[in-house]
């Protein structure tokens, strides 16, 4: 059973607000999902919630552990930016 290790009250705060305020939505969908392990959630609950895969859904909150509030943000990637729906 996967779970991100103990969040600081800052970093809680940190999250909450890039749930809510964050322009990348990616960004925002991971921060919810470390809120929601913090609460106790299961990997595989948090697949179904955010309609990715566990191994997915595993490795955002792997790099929430390494690298902490970094972890959430998309690398830069080359080529053109994927258009908006």
């Amino acid at each position: 059973m996967l779970h991100v290790k103990d969040i600081t009250e800052q970093e809680m705060q940190t999250l909450e607000e890039m749930k809510k305020n964050h322009p990348s939505h990616m960004a925002r969908i991971r921060a919810h999902a470390v809120l929601l392990s913090n609460s106790g959630f299961e990997v595989q609950e948090l697949s179904k919630i955010f309609g990715s895969c566990r191994q997915t859904t595993a490795t955002w909150l792997r790099t929430w552990d390494k690298k902490g509030v970094c972890g959430l943000f998309d690398k830069p990637r080359s080529g053109r930016p994927r258009l908006a729906a």
